[in-house]
């Protein structure tokens, strides 16, 4: 396939990413509405309370992960090789944090994960193993 096809597939697989992202938060939001009764009364249970500091320092990673993935998936729209390597980074980071913390999500989450999941490995693969992007 030519550099100009690949780099075609890139920008809508990088668009399509950002958007399943978008879509991921907005049901995120509302995913106690999505839940079994009883999920739904323990995930109020589980996140009650006062605001601690570790759900302060929770809340600046998600943010600042989520900032330096939408600064990667700009620099991956128009072709870097730096972008690749971040975006990479940032996708080990948040993986690895799903390893400290039980979480409950409704179906259509996981569904919508696994095909983000999905997206990002089209993406790194045509990052790393084709010439898509800069050297």
């Amino acid at each position: 396939m030519d550099q100009s096809k690949l780099r075609l597939v890139l920008r809508i697989s990088v668009l399509a990413s950002f958007a399943l992202l978008v879509f991921a938060i907005g049901l995120a939001l509302i995913s106690d509405k999505l839940l079994p009764a009883e999920l739904a009364e323990w995930h109020r249970q589980n996140s009650a309370g006062e605001l601690g500091f570790a759900d302060v320092f929770g809340l600046l990673f998600w943010l600042a992960g989520l900032g330096l993935l939408f600064v990667a998936m700009v620099g991956l729209f128009c072709y870097q090789r730096w972008a690749a390597w971040l975006f990479l980074g940032v996708n080990l980071v948040f993986s690895l944090q799903l390893l400290f913390s039980p979480t409950v999500e409704p179906g259509l989450l996981s569904y919508v994960g696994g095909w983000a999941d999905v997206l990002t490995g089209l993406i790194l693969g045509l990052a790393f193993f084709t010439d898509a992007v800069e050297a």
